[in-house]
């Protein structure tokens, strides 16, 4: 009998092959089995050993393996998972730890065998035999298992992404949707959700558009992408979805089927929005900012030049228009509605009195919360005016009508409102007044006109006392030309080369070594009267000239720089650049350039911007910081503190200095508030990884009080005053050592 069960199951059989007794002794396997129990060990084809019990040649020496006995017994102590399967039953898949220390899961049927008989219905009795089958099934189990883990990481990236799963069935007109795709939309994930109801909770204004491009994509065969808003399931709450998807065809090329994804991207149109709105808004006040008020005047005196433009033709065909926008004939004009007259409307430039008295008083934490009530009572004061802060304690309002008289008489009600108005901080009582130019925009050709002609009445209102508004009039020019006549000087010294450079130095205030220079804007032209740079600069404002100043300051600090005495002395040059050129695309470039040229180290220079033109030019800030301080570059914030909101704008870009503004510093040794606010300061700075600048340090205490809070360098009076940069270079220029070339790091290329 086993002659003939040797002859059915031979050893090339893939399975193990397992015969036991009806004790369940091993008698024989094959070696299929042998290689599993014995981890993949191959069986050496060796001379036969004969079995004891008559049985025959069953078991073949295996490597390792001795003698039959041996070879059983390996079988035996296996642990094979047997107990339970049935013989001529259902097969078992079983969980089995080999002897190697891996597991395995095994497929295990078996059938009875009787002695001389090989019948299915023999029951198994004394000296019958059970024949086992086992096939190993770990790989295709393994599969299962990474089968199903892709599936639950499917579902999980799914949830983390916020992206569901559509399929339309174009035949049966029936909608699959994702577990997580349902979760999104509110609806437990068994809910029977067709596109009729999916329809209904789309937003009405996007319907008509997504079925559009639908249909446009199963007649075109083509991929589509859409965004919509629709409602979830409680049909209150409202969500944005970006959807994705393609047309699947049949054999003949007809659609059946799309195939879709849905991504919730209604947090991400909230960031967008917010960032839009950061950029065109004042982060303190919520108002528009001067970058969005310019655009407006320019569109508001725009508007009224294009009206005006279109007078001549009418006067060349000799057709009048009324005022209702028709012609005596009664026709319409060809292309445009009838509308009523449009005006530009009248600016009016709000300026608080002594507002920097409260800050030095208050501190600028109060002085902010000053600027937020009167942003808030300009608002509940003009409802209909478009308001917005042109930076530091300036505001801007827009009013419809361009009546400058009206205008007027709207700013003196505003001053008295302002003055009666009590602004209660921290429980004290903080009362202010504004001064007030108001200009009618029709009288402007563009925005710089608009703000210059305000600023003059806003100066007249100042110098009438305060509290009070005046309207622009033409009388005024003679203000205009003196500012006009104060750019045209600059721009003489600055082509005849009486513009000049001092240096004041910056000092460690811990070594109290110098560790670098400021560069600082000089007018020598011996003409009268003298004029301070800030009085020229001032003038310069808002006028072209400061972007050929900037490069000018720009080709003398690296020409310095370049000198021998700079090489020798690893001396080191900042310069402050205009809120113009930062919002230059091509200045950076412009840098970088002048230094390649000059072969000067780029950590040799650094530039200073304002904290004011940070804020309100934030982008292009951060784009000239990275051009620049990626090239080695030292990139210095200055007049930081004068808006303790603007703290979060410092995280955003990578500045790697930060210039404490004077008046926020002033008084470190003897108040322990601003103590207070300049440890905030440094603090913030020294987590991100810049250094701290101390300006205006005009005594020793000051300094020592400075020290202890951890600042690292100083500028003033007390440190060094500012002396021409010839001067400076001088000194030593009778040594003329070889020049060294200094490591650029691959600057130069």
């Amino acid at each position: 009998m086993v002659a003939s069960v040797v002859g059915l199951v031979p050893d090339v059989v893939s399975a193990g092959l397992l015969v036991v007794t009806s004790d369940s002794r091993v008698v024989w396997a094959n070696r299929a089995l042998f290689a599993l129990v014995t981890g993949g060990a191959m069986v050496h084809e060796q001379s036969a050993t004969p079995d004891p019990t008559g049985l025959g040649v069953l078991v073949q020496a295996t490597a390792g393996f001795d003698d039959m006995v041996a070879a059983r017994l390996a079988v035996a102590e296996a642990g094979l998972p047997l107990v339970g399967v049935v013989p001529d039953g259902e097969p078992c898949e079983a969980r089995w730890q080999a002897p190697d220390g891996t597991t395995r899961w095994l497929e295990i049927r078996c059938r009875a065998l009787a002695a001389g008989d090989t019948g299915r219905d023999r029951t198994v009795g004394t000296g019958g035999y059970v024949l086992y089958e086992i096939v190993d099934n770990t790989a295709r189990h393994n599969e299962e298992d990474v089968a199903q883990l892709r599936q639950r990481w499917l579902r999980h990236v799914e949830t983390i992404a916020r992206t569901g799963i559509w399929e339309w069935d174009l035949v049966t007109n029936e909608v699959e949707w994702s577990d997580e795709l349902l979760a999104m939309f509110g609806y437990p994930t068994d809910t029977y959700l067709d596109y009729d109801t999916y329809r209904s909770l789309m937003h009405p204004d996007d319907v008509s558009r997504i079925e559009g491009v639908l249909e446009r994509a199963i007649a075109e065969v083509s991929p589509f992408e859409f965004t919509h808003r629709m409602y979830l399931a409680d049909r209150v709450t409202e969500c944005v979805l970006e959807c994705h998807g393609d047309v699947l065809t049949d054999h003949a090329g007809t659609p059946i089927r799309i195939m879709g994804t849905a991504h919730d991207v209604t947090e991400l149109i909230r960031v967008r929005r917010e960032l839009i709105h950061l950029t065109t808004h004042d982060p303190l006040t919520g108002l528009r900012n001067r970058q969005a008020m310019t655009a407006l005047l320019s569109e508001r005196i725009a508007g009224i030049a294009d009206i005006a433009d279109i007078e001549p033709v009418e006067r060349m065909t000799g057709i009048a228009i009324a005022s209702n926008g028709m012609a005596p004939n009664g026709m319409a004009r060809a292309g445009m509605a009838p509308k009523a007259p449009a005006q530009a409307g009248t600016l009016l430039l709000v300026d608080v009195d002594d507002f920097k008295d409260v800050n030095d008083m208050r501190g600028h934490a109060v002085g902010d919360a000053v600027m937020g009530a009167l942003a808030q009572l300009l608002a509940k004061t003009l409802p209909g005016a478009v308001l917005g802060r042109l930076g530091g304690d300036e505001f801007a309002v827009v009013l419809e009508s361009d009546n400058g008289p009206d205008g007027l008489g709207v700013a003196n009600a505003l001053c008295e409102k302002v003055a009666r108005h009590t602004i209660i901080v921290d429980g004290v009582t903080i009362r202010i007044t504004v001064s007030v130019g108001v200009v009618s925009l029709s009288s402007a050709t563009d925005s710089d006109m608009a703000l210059a002609r305000a600023h003059l009445a806003l100066y007249e209102a100042k110098d009438a006392g305060r509290g009070c508004a005046r309207l622009f009039t033409p009388e005024r020019y003679e203000h205009v030309a003196r500012r006009i006549s104060m750019v045209q000087r600059v721009r003489d010294a600055l082509d005849g080369g009486l513009m000049a450079l001092d240096a004041q130095p910056v000092v460690d205030l811990s070594s109290r070594q110098v560790q670098g220079y400021e560069l600082l804007l000089r007018l020598r032209d011996g003409r009268q009267p003298d004029l301070a740079p800030a009085e020229f600069m001032g003038a310069l404002a808002d006028s072209d000239l400061m972007l050929s100043l900037d490069r000018w300051v720009l080709a003398q600090a690296v020409a310095a720089l370049a000198s021998a005495t700079a090489r020798r002395e690893r001396l080191r040059l900042h310069m402050n650049i205009s809120g113009q050129s930062v919002a230059d695309p091509e200045f950076g470039q412009f840098v970088l350039s002048a230094l390649r040229a000059a072969r000067v180290d780029p950590s040799q220079l650094g530039l200073e911007i304002p904290e004011s033109v940070a804020v309100t030019s934030l982008d292009a800030a951060r784009h000239l910081a990275e051009t620049l301080t990626d090239a080695g570059c030292r990139f210095t914030l200055d007049d930081f503190g004068a808006s303790v909101g603007s703290f979060v704008y410092l995280r955003n870009l990578p500045f790697t200095n930060v210039k404490i503004d004077g008046d926020f510093l002033r008084h470190v040794d003897t108040s322990p508030a601003d103590t207070v606010l300049v440890d905030a300061v440094v603090r913030v700075a020294r987590c991100l990884g810049m250094y701290t600048i101390a300006e205006k340090v005009d005594r020793e205490p000051l300094a020592l009080a400075l020290r202890d809070l951890g600042v690292d360098y100083a500028q003033g009076f007390l440190t060094g005053r500012p002396r021409p940069l010839t001067d400076l270079l001088a000194e030593g220029s009778d040594v003329d050592p070889e020049t060294r070339e200094v490591s650029l790091n691959g600057f130069l290329g």
